[in-house]
């Protein structure tokens, strides 16, 4: 993008990094608008350490909460001279307050209506945050879209206050599954969410979403085009040749039940004792003890740690093969049914084979079979019958890493998606005449 970009406020739940698969994702989907031209409100108890934007405005739980009580506004801004690249991670939640947020992923209905009503109640509507946004001065509000009400109403609050169009991007699906298949109260929570959803592109008329399946059913749901961006990523620069590649990986998170699927694969794997190929190494930042006691040699698993950025791109390229997994139980596919992983464009790009494990009408999972850039597993039992025929046959294994480089640089690169960003933004200001509006500013 030139220095004609727009000018973007960014609300989200996570911060820009290169540690967390949300934070990193929107980085790439916005890796061409100038540092200098983003900014970044977000509630997680976490740090900038990217300098891809150089203004930021935290406000998190426990801020809200010390309000409700004392009635006084708690908040953070940073500017670039707080910004230290140098950190590994964004997350600086440890202890009681890691056990708070942990505790909050649960995820239940009532969950749901107690953060949200924590919000409602608490002071987020400060002088410090209208003149940090005016002084900004965007040209339109970047809406990574959650589960909680809250980002909404701020999100709702802050276009009218600026007069900006609200873009709505969804890497995850939070209005279609979650209505049909969830307990009353949390389908009554979803219906209200996408009515919140609906008034802040009610302007706009844009939502992008991050596949194929979202698109057409979010075109249905929202009554007008929805387009969809995927995940861009750079070429490794790391990459080594077929016959210099070694062992099986597995990178990422293991929510949503993930390691179900990992641990049928790790068994298979274990009892098959293929030389060189004796267990899964998984490279993840999960912290929950009942998780982490299941990544173990019996398991076939071997728990190898957390990796961030560059480390990562290093692993990718060095290893022979690459595990894609999605878990078969019905509440993992309600969530993660339009979802393409971050990790699909990495995996992609890496040059090493992907072994993809998972319900088949999941995004990732159909996504890569669809384009035949991975060797689909349609059951544990066959990943070391894939393995010895993929290292026995070099030919089978370099026209899956040659698909798989072909669908990257068709659909996940960089500059092609800087482009359709940028389309995006500017036809969204472009729809939205300016009103000279502005909210109370009680």
């Amino acid at each position: 993008m030139s220095l004609e970009s727009p000018r973007v406020l960014v609300v989200s739940h996570n911060v820009f990094s290169n540690s967390g698969n949300m934070g990193k994702t929107m980085m790439r989907m916005l890796g061409g608008i100038p540092p200098e031209r983003l900014a970044q409100l977000y509630f997680h108890q976490e740090i900038p350490t990217r300098k891809c934007c150089l203004h930021y405005f935290r406000i998190t739980d426990s801020d809200i909460l010390h309000s409700v009580f004392t009635r006084r506004a708690r908040y953070k801004k940073f500017e670039e001279k707080d910004i230290d690249e140098s950190v590994m991670r964004s997350r600086t939640d440890t202890g009681n307050l890691a056990k708070v947020y942990q505790f909050s992923r649960r995820r239940t209905p009532m969950i749901y209506l107690l953060r949200n009503w924590m919000w409602a109640l608490g002071k987020w509507k400060t002088k410090a945050l209208r003149e940090w946004a005016k002084s900004f001065a965007p040209d339109a509000i970047f809406l990574a879209a959650g589960d909680y009400a809250f980002p909404y109403h701020i999100a709702l609050y802050l276009s009218k206050l600026l007069d900006v169009p609200i873009i709505m991007w969804c890497a995850d699906d939070f209005f279609i599954e979650p209505r049909r298949n969830g307990k009353l109260l949390r389908r009554i929570q979803c219906r209200n969410l996408l009515d919140l959803a609906r008034k802040a592109t009610e302007r706009s008329k844009s939502v992008i979403a991050i596949s194929d399946a979202m698109q057409r059913d979010y075109e249905q749901l929202f009554g007008f085009p929805v387009q969809t961006v995927r995940i861009s990523c750079e070429e490794n620069r790391f990459s080594l040749p077929r016959d210099q590649r070694s062992g099986i990986v597995y990178v990422g998170n293991l929510g949503i039940h993930r390691i179900d699927p990992l641990i049928e694969l790790g068994c298979a794997l274990r009892k098959a004792k293929i030389p060189g190929f004796e267990m899964i190494c998984v490279y993840s930042g999960e912290q929950k003890p009942e998780t982490l006691q299941r990544i173990n040699e019996k398991n076939g698993l071997s728990f190898c740690g957390y990796l961030a950025g560059k480390e990562v791109e290093k692993l990718l390229g060095r290893s022979k093969f690459l595990i894609i997994i999605e878990a078969f139980g019905k509440e993992a596919v309600c969530r993660t049914r339009y979802s393409l992983s971050t990790k699909v464009a990495e995996s992609l790009r890496s040059g090493a084979c992907i072994l993809a494990y998972g319900p088949q009408d999941v995004a990732s999972i159909s996504y890569l079979q669809h384009y035949q850039a991975a060797w689909i597993l349609s059951s544990a039992g066959e990943l070391p019958g894939a393995v010895k025929r993929l290292c026995a046959e070099p030919d089978a294994y370099t026209n899956y890493v040659r698909t798989a480089m072909q669908l990257a640089d068709r659909f996940h690169n960089a500059e092609k998606i800087e482009k359709m960003m940028n389309d995006i933004l500017q036809k969204a200001i472009e729809r939205v005449p300016k009103t000279d509006m502005e909210v109370n500013k009680e």
